[in-house]
C-alpha cells in the first residue's frame, strides 16, 4: 500500500530493495518473517518517509509505505542535483521518477545535509551557518507550493551573483527580482497587486525586470 501520488516507490522497487538486503518474502515460512528487520530495511530507503509492516489473520504480510513529497529540486553551482521534500529533508534523485516541482539553480554554494537525516531548517545548528541559503530557498518554495496561483505561475528560482533570488514565471517574459526571503508574504502581495492593476494596462511583456527586493516597492525596468 502506498500513501503518495508520487512514483518514487513501486511494489517492484520494494521487492528488489528487500532482496538486496537479503530479505525474500516469497516462499518463506509465515512465522519466520521478521517484520522489524523488514521495516528497518525500508525506512533506510531515502524516498520512504515511513514504512510499517504487519501480518493479517489471513496469512498475508502487508507493507504500508508513506513516500516523501518533494517540493523543490536544487541544481547547485557544482552541478549537484537533489530534491528537498516538504519537511525540509534532502532526497537523492530517483531513476524511477522525476517530480515536477520548482527548480532552484545558479549561485548556490551550500554544503548539503546528509541525505534524509537533517532538515535544511535546522542545519545552522549542524553546520554553524547562520546564513544557510537552502533553508531560505526551501521556505520560499514552500510558500509558493502552498498557494495555487503562485504554484502555477513560478517555475524556477535563480540565485544571481549577488545572492538575490530571481523568480522565473511561466506567464510573462519578466525576471522577478525577489531579493532574499525576508518579507516574503508582503512581496508576493505587492506583486499580485501589480499583476492586477499594472500589467493589464501595459501588457505582460513590456517590462524586462520587476524588482521586489526593496520594502514596499515594485520597481520595473522597461524592455529595450
Amino acid at each position: 500500500m502506498d500513501s503518495s501520488k508520487s512514483a518514487f516507490i513501486s511494489p517492484t522497487i520494494v521487492k528488489n530493495l528487500l532482496q538486496k538486503k537479503g530479505i525474500n518474502l516469497i516462499g518463506k515460512n509465515f512465522n519466520e518473517i521478521d517484520l522489524h528487520n523488514l521495516e528497518i530495511a525500508l525506512n533506510n530507503c531515502p524516498p520512504i518517509e515511513r514504512a510499517e509492516a504487519y501480518k493479517t489473520i489471513a496469512g498475508k504480510v502487508v507493507i504500508e509505505i508513506r513516500q516523501r513529497s518533494p517540493i523543490l529540486r536544487v541544481i547547485d553551482a557544482y552541478n549537484a542535483s537533489y530534491y528537498i521534500d516538504n519537511k525540509g529533508y534532502v532526497m537523492r534523485l530517483s531513476g524511477n521518477y522525476t517530480s515536477r516541482v520548482i527548480i532552484a539553480n545558479g549561485n548556490i554554494h551550500c554544503p548539503i545535509p546528509e541525505n534524509g537525516k537533517i532538515s535544511v531548517l535546522n542545519v545552522d545548528n549542524y553546520l554553524k551557518d547562520k546564513h544557510y541559503m537552502l533553508g531560505d530557498l526551501f521556505k520560499l518554495a514552500q510558500f509558493i507550493a502552498d498557494d495555487d496561483f503562485w504554484n502555477a505561475q513560478v517555475q524556477q528560482i535563480f540565485v544571481n551573483a549577488s545572492g538575490d533570488f530571481e523568480l522565473i514565471p511561466r506567464v510573462g517574459a519578466q525576471v522577478i527580482v525577489f531579493g532574499d526571503y525576508s518579507d516574503c508574504e508582503a512581496k508576493f502581495s505587492n506583486l499580485m497587486s501589480f499583476y492586477k492593476n499594472g500589467l493589464p494596462a501595459v501588457g505582460w511583456n513590456k517590462y524586462e525586470t520587476i524588482n521586489l527586493k526593496y520594502k514596499g516597492q515594485v520597481i520595473c525596468t522597461k524592455r529595450e
